[in-house]
């Protein structure tokens, strides 16, 4: 009956580890983002509530389609052609795009996030 016990006790040590090893891996596999300051943070907490359904706010190429992705539009912006033309999205809407009502302080978290995907 002990070696039973025993023989439990190492099988589940084994599985255990094997369940700790997949976590780590997963980790490593998640979704890349540059390392955020605070403003960044909230602009891309905003791009995930209000952009995500329709842009990629990621550095990768999944996710929605509709738009352009985001690290493809910090390429072609400046933080100051940026930050007019979000502040055009806002009051008018663009193509398919409504009108997007945006704060100032949530605008310039946004320009801070689009400059943390400069050169990616």
């Amino acid at each position: 009956m002990r070696m039973a016990v025993a023989l439990f006790a190492v099988a589940g040590l084994a599985l255990a580890s094997c369940g700790t090893a997949t976590a780590s891996r997963d980790t490593v596999a998640a979704p890349l983002l540059p390392k955020l300051d605070a403003a960044q943070a909230r602009g891309h907490g905003f791009a995930v509530r209000r952009c995500g359904g329709c842009h990629t706010v990621g550095l990768d190429d999944g996710g929605a389609s509709e738009g352009p992705a985001f690290y493809k539009l910090a390429r072609r912006y400046d933080p100051i052609s940026l930050e007019r033309r979000f502040a055009e999205v806002s009051a008018h809407g663009f193509d398919r795009m409504p009108p997007v009502e945006l704060s100032r302080a949530e605008l310039e978290d946004l320009v801070a996030y689009f400059d943390s995907l400069q050169g990616n």
